[in-house]
């Protein structure tokens, strides 16, 4: 089987511009929750927790319109020399220096080696993810299919038709 040189891995744009606009939307609605005046029960309620959402729509929303324009062009990319994951750090992650690739739930898990990774230029954004997921340790990155064209089951098989071959490839 011909294996092409470079795949790339593009984002979903439906997906993207939705989860953007419904972030939006959250701070808006909140907004103007917070700025109710409450006469019933139901307004109270709705009152009330606008001040539970604004402030967490408020600091999301910003995060997902970066993601929206950071990187440009395809965020995961793997060809014969290796493997990379805009999102998570703009060094090329060689073959070699992957020791083991899996699923862990929402994400593709890829144990580096130590002396590797210990120098491995870690995103803000894959920092902060590796801190909310106890099974991630240092080592470890993490690479999630939100918004992307494609699915875990894609991004593990080329993962393994570029690191194992394209014979092996499950």
């Amino acid at each position: 089987m011909d294996m092409p040189a470079e795949i790339r891995v593009r984002r979903d744009w439906p997906k993207s511009l939705a989860l953007a606009a419904i972030c939006a939307g959250l701070v808006a609605i909140s907004w103007y929750g917070i700025r109710l005046e409450p006469e019933g029960s139901s307004e109270r309620r709705f009152h009330s927790f606008s001040f539970v959402i604004f402030p967490i729509f408020l600091l999301f929303t910003p995060f997902v319109l970066y993601r929206l324009i950071i990187p440009l062009g395809a965020p995961i990319r793997a060809d014969t020399a290796g493997f990379v994951d805009l999102r998570a750090g703009s060094k090329r992650i060689p073959w070699t220096e992957m020791r083991n690739v899996v699923r862990r739930g929402a994400y593709v898990s890829i144990t580096l080696n130590r002396s590797f990774a210990k120098d491995y230029p870690w995103s803000w954004t894959q920092k902060l993810l590796k801190s909310t997921r106890k099974s991630a340790g240092p080592t470890h990155l993490l690479v999630a299919d939100w918004c992307l064209a494609s699915t875990h089951t894609d991004i593990l098989d080329i993962i393994a038709s570029f690191r194992d071959g394209p014979d092996k490839v499950r």
